[in-house]
């Protein structure tokens, strides 16, 4: 005789699972490496931009220079920020998944959408500065 308990039934089972045998999303992994890379992207992009700024101003005479830097930070940041929509995507995707762990894909999403928060505050500055001059 073949009976089916109520212990049987998928939902019970899926309630029984430890929380420790759920493994973490790899969409969640992916985010918070993106967020860090390109935190560590931006860091290098602007270093490398004050370092270049530096030894443009010792030199008055070197416009092209100045130009070249202000092109490689603006193409950097234009790169990181497109990069951070692409975690910030996959960190949401991420938190959808079931039977998963969240912590990465939380950090993930929460550290890129800071980021891309401080670059549209950052534009929204410029725009304000620009248009009271």
């Amino acid at each position: 005789m073949n009976r089916h308990t109520e212990a049987d039934s998928p939902a019970v089972h899926e309630e029984s699972l430890n929380k420790y045998d759920k493994r973490h999303s790899a969409l969640g992994i992916a985010s918070f490496v993106i967020a860090i890379l390109t935190v560590i992207g931006y860091l290098i992009s602007f270093g490398t931009v004050g370092l270049r700024t530096a030894s443009i101003l010792n030199d008055n005479n070197n416009a092209t220079g100045s130009a070249e830097s202000i092109m490689l930070l603006g193409l950097s940041v234009l790169i990181l920020v497109a990069v951070n929509i692409v975690g910030g995507v996959i960190g949401i995707l991420g938190l959808t998944r079931r039977h998963t762990r969240k912590i990465f894909a939380a950090i993930g999403t929460i550290v890129n959408g800071v980021i891309l928060l401080l670059f549209m505050l950052l534009i929204a500055s410029i725009l304000v500065n620009a248009g009271a001059a």
